[in-house]
């Protein structure tokens, strides 16, 4: 918990875009509310997403972080099987999400093993996407997209498969 609140204290209350880096140690069956089950490979995965209400950005990833309550969003499902490695943010009134997974589809390091995820108001094939990279190709990666996000927080252990979740 005390990860969380040093996390919540850098990330900002305004409006914005969001990548949440995600290993799932193990294969895993997932339900996604509407869009069925799906079978994720162990591995890493990237998640892009959004967030306009109240309290912005925060509010939206720390509600991921927290794992409790409701699901809400196709996320929340994998939320409860995978942990957090990473948080890169970009604020701003402009939904980056869409151009982040336009640029994922474009790369052979990323494929998108869940129709639709994520994506159910918009065009994107999918808003998550597994990587075929170890963590720091992943960083490049992410920090080559277009309009590209910071990395807010990263726990180095988790990264690499090494270590139980701090957030």
């Amino acid at each position: 918990m005390q990860v969380l609140s040093r996390l919540e204290a850098r990330l900002p209350a305004a409006a914005g875009s969001y990548l949440l880096v995600l290993r799932l140690a193990e294969d895993a069956a997932l339900r996604a509310g509407a869009l069925g089950e799906f079978l994720l490979p162990a591995g890493l995965y990237v998640y892009a997403g959004s967030a306009r209400g109240p309290g912005g950005v925060r509010a939206r990833v720390v509600r991921h972080l927290r794992r409790g309550g409701p699901a809400h969003w196709h996320i929340d499902s994998l939320l409860r099987q995978a942990q957090v490695t990473a948080v890169w943010v970009r604020t701003g009134k402009k939904r980056l999400e869409c151009v982040w997974a336009q640029g994922f589809a474009r790369q052979s390091l990323f494929t998108a093993p869940a129709r639709r995820f994520g994506a159910s108001d918009c065009r994107c094939p999918s808003h998550l996407w597994h990587a075929e990279a170890e963590a720091a190709e992943l960083r490049q990666a992410l920090a080559r997209l277009d309009e590209s996000p910071e990395c807010l927080w990263e726990n180095e252990r988790q990264a690499h498969g090494n270590g139980e979740a701090s957030a």
